[in-house]
């Protein structure tokens, strides 16, 4: 007895219950249906289905589609045999799993809730589109795709490039879907179609997985310092919270150096610690050489939280050897600090390390613990009132060890006038004691001081709208009076030991970035500022002024954009043009119109270009132990050819010696599935530690195994063909 009939597509049987409503002959054949409804799949639609009750068996043929829960089969033609409760399809064979992977198949044997079978022909594509082509397939345990003599890759083919850009060819692939992981047996990498390397046993996670421990991609260099390197990183998931990344760096001239890096997240906080070690046979005091860093925080309680930040090496050349930096000095830091809106505070401890050759070791101080407080209150009279607590102690193996406690107390209270003019009175008191010790310029004794501050800042903003633009014109002038009760020469000078003079600090009641120090005397800041705001979304900003005293003042005698009577004429420039251009240009002169610094600085992007440079003069500055001129100029580009080519560049150059500081260069061409970086970069400086030197990089990205690209969007030649 036999049975056929057709439905509109689109319609649904479910599990064939319309078939009982379409003809019913008698109560066995109803019997038979309603036994082999049970047993079928949740739905099945198809152009036309036959059911032969002899042989238990039905057959759906043209554009069907089975869905077993949140898993489908589609075929041309599939045959259910009830008696082996086996589904056999045929024609275009696609099964989509729920983990978003997709078989296709020409031939496919599988059971009724196609958890496993037999696939010939089979293909599997996992997210992104990653393929695994192979001869042959087995679904097994609802788990795994086996499959024979297969290709991985995501590389796009087509008919005018039928070689993949790389791929990985393999005896047996196994997908654990479980697992989320491809195993690999008898794995051999080719690229462009040529065989590199070859792996008995090989392994990665599926495109699905964000953190599975294993290799990643490797990193390969020369330099004239370590000789020939690679770098093959392992990265490690220890847990849920925590995972390391342990890197063997081989150098043919420099033996092995080990770097590490271990991270991990807390509920409230994290913290990350790396570094790298090697032992070096030539260096008969210090063999093993290296390097640590590490930053992290943690909260304590809403308010009050933990936190370090720590750069170590063992000796002055470690990190320019190895190319891990160029920094001259490094600082190590710990504190515990809590941040309200009316104000904070914070304990800590300071390490700093010296790598210049002029820099004695011993003379770099150690921080004791660092105390800083500072508290707001708006009293019910009006206006702000502050105070200010700070201390610290450094400590030096050899020379001035120092200890300096401050308190200051300050009030500020603004008006605005009817005609517009904005008034803020302020003023302050500062207590501060200072004790030395092993000092040969400052007696070794307790020495006080005491400095009252008081000032007024008026502001007159003018602005004027037009259809055009926004015209913004503001004259401000300050006038302070502090005056230090001690002799600020007998004083310890740590903190404010550097002076900078520009528009951000013109301000300022004082031009001394730390404690130690407090400007003296009578003066008045005066300036103008200047802003339009057009219309077409582009702007410019200018700044003028400059410090007038009563006095020369003894404090700024080695600071020559301060010194005399009247500072330097400060001044800045910045002109926008969101988001392509962004240029900033300040300059110190003085009054027989000679810089003592000009600086300029651009950034912007503009389509394929991003272009960052620089120019800087700076004037002898005995206060920074700078006895001559210095004016440098710095470039960093990149520039994108088309979307699978990009090139790169940076260079610094010192116009005093007429030569290069270092300079370096970049290709790099990706397409949809991997991406290559080609590097030189040439130091040419040199100290009693650090020589110059020439290095050169490649690194290889593969997507999916282990690497991101740098560039989401890139073409890929088969599209470019069918374009």
């Amino acid at each position: 007895m036999g049975l056929a009939f057709r439905t509109a597509r689109g319609g649904i049987l479910g599990v064939l219950v319309a078939t009982g409503a379409l003809i019913a002959p008698g109560p066995g054949f109803t019997q038979e249906l309603v036994e082999l409804r049970n047993d079928l799949p949740v739905t099945l639609v198809a152009d036309e289905v036959t059911y032969d009750s002899v042989g238990r068996k039905l057959t759906a043929t043209g554009s069907v589609e089975v869905f077993y829960g949140d898993r489908t089969l589609t075929a041309d033609q599939i045959i259910y045999d009830q008696q082996t409760d086996q589904i056999t399809a045929t024609g275009q064979i696609v099964v989509r799993n729920p983990d978003g992977s997709t078989l296709y198949a020409g031939y496919a044997e599988l059971d009724r809730d196609l958890q496993n079978g037999l696939l010939r022909s089979a293909q599997s594509v996992l997210a992104q589109r990653f393929r695994i082509a192979a001869v042959e397939g087995e679904r097994v345990g609802g788990r795994y795709n086996v499959l024979g003599k297969a290709v991985f890759s995501n590389c796009e083919v087509c008919a005018e490039y039928p070689e993949p850009w790389w791929r990985i060819r393999a005896r047996r692939v196994v997908h654990d879907q479980l697992e989320h992981k491809i195993h690999y047996e008898d794995a051999t990498f080719d690229l462009l179609g040529v065989p590199v390397m070859y792996l008995p046993y090989f392994s990665h996670p599926d495109p699905t997985v964000e953190r599975m421990s294993g290799f990643l991609m490797p990193d390969f260099r020369q330099s004239d310092t370590f000789g020939y390197g690679a770098k093959l990183p392992y990265y490690w998931v220890i847990d849920e919270q925590s995972d390391a990344t342990i890197t063997p760096f081989l150098t043919t001239d420099a033996g092995l150096v080990m770097e590490g890096e271990y991270r991990r997240m807390f509920e409230r906080g994290r913290v990350r610690l790396g570094g790298a070690v090697t032992y070096d046979n030539d260096v008969n005091t210090r063999p093993f050489r290296g390097t640590f860093n590490g930053d992290g925080y943690y909260y304590l309680s809403d308010e009050v939280f933990g936190h370090f930040d720590s750069r170590l090496v063992s000796d002055d050349a470690f990190l320019s050897d190895f190319e891990y930096s160029e920094d001259d000095r490094l600082t190590s830091e710990a504190a515990i600090s809590s941040f309200r809106k009316d104000g904070y505070w914070e304990i800590g401890t300071a390490y700093f390390q010296s790598l210049r050759d002029d820099e004695g070791k011993g003379s770099v101080p150690f921080a004791l613990p660092e105390f800083d407080l500072q508290q707001v209150w708006q009293p019910t009279f009006g206006g702000d009132l502050g105070l200010t607590l700070n201390s610290v102690g450094l400590k030096r193996s050899e020379g001035q060890d120092t200890f300096r406690a401050t308190a200051i107390l300050d009030y500020e209270k603004t008006w605005i006038t009817a005609s517009g003019v904005t008034l803020r009175g302020f003023g302050s008191a500062q207590f501060d004691a200072f004790r030395t010790w092993d000092s040969e310029e400052v007696p070794n004794t307790y020495e006080p001081r005491f400095t009252p501050e008081v000032g007024v800042d008026m502001r007159y903003p003018m602005i004027q709208s037009t259809e055009n633009a926004t015209h913004v014109l503001e004259p401000i002038a300050q006038l302070i009076w502090s005056e230090p009760s001690n002799t600020q020469s007998l004083l310890p000078n740590e903190d404010s030991a550097l002076v900078e003079f520009d528009e951000t600090n013109l301000f300022d009641t004082s031009r001394f970035a730390g404690y130690d120090r407090v400007e003296p005397g009578f003066r008045a800041n005066l300036g103008l500022r200047y802003e339009r705001f057009d219309a077409d979304g582009w702007s410019i900003g200018t700044v003028v002024g400059r410090v007038l005293r009563n006095e020369e003042q003894e404090v700024f005698a080695d600071t020559p954009s301060l010194e005399g009577r009247a500072s330097d004429y400060v001044g800045a420039v910045t002109f926008k043009i969101p988001p392509y251009l962004n240029l900033v240009n300040r300059v110190l002169l003085r009054e027989d119109l000679e810089f003592d610094r000009y600086e300029v600085r651009l950034d912007s992007a503009y389509g394929p270009m991003t272009l960052s440079g620089s120019y800087v003069y700076l004037s002898p500055d005995p206060q920074a132990q700078a006895f001559d001129e210095r004016s440098e100029g710095a470039v960093d580009a990149s520039y994108v050819i088309t979307p699978n080519w990009s090139v790169s560049g940076r260079m610094r150059y010192d116009f005093q010696e007429e030569s290069f500081v270092r300079a370096g260069a970049g290709i790099t061409y990706g397409n949809e599935c991997f991406e290559v970086d080609f590097s030189v970069y040439r130091r040419f400086t040199s100290s009693e530690s650090v020589d110059a030197s020439t290095s050169f990089g490649v690194q290889v990205r593969l997507a999916g195994l282990g690497s991101d690209l740098t560039r989401a969007r890139r073409e890929d030649r088969c599209r470019m063909v069918t374009r």
